[in-house]
């Protein structure tokens, strides 16, 4: 089963990534701060972190509004680049609202797919019902 989502379509994976790119900015601004009190040129400080602001601010917006794919082959899930196997899997919460699926897995996983986004809600639901087939069983 193949699904794609954009980010600026799913309310948490948006909260995801403007968080991320505000947190940029603010160490940016950290930094800045740093850099001056150190005695550099305000006008190079103010430049790069113009620069730095923008850059960000283009990234995010390219970000959310990228399709991303997600596919179920077999017993694995895929993400580009990162795939779960099913059999790490103990459960997951299926919530409708946000249109999110968590996976709960046996043991805790740094890379992995652990988070399955959704912009449509047919595609929550028939993703619902092929992994509560594959995790019973």
């Amino acid at each position: 089963m193949i699904w794609n989502y954009r980010a600026v379509n799913n309310r948490i994976a948006r909260k995801k990534w403007i968080y991320l790119s505000l947190s940029l900015i603010l160490l940016a601004i950290v930094v800045s701060f740093v850099r001056f009190s150190s005695g550099v040129e305000i006008k190079k400080i103010v430049l790069s972190l113009a620069i730095f602001i923008f850059v960000v601010t283009l990234y995010m917006l390219i970000t959310l509004g990228k399709i991303r794919y997600y596919f179920i082959e077999g017993d694995t899930i895929y993400y580009k680049p990162f795939k779960t196997k099913l059999e790490d899997v103990e459960g997951f919460d299926v919530d409708k609202e946000n249109m999110v699926i968590r996976l709960k897995f046996k043991k805790p996983k740094f890379f992995g797919v652990k988070t399955l986004y959704f912009e449509k809600m047919e595609d929550l639901e028939k993703v619902n019902e092929v992994l509560s087939n594959l995790i019973k069983s």
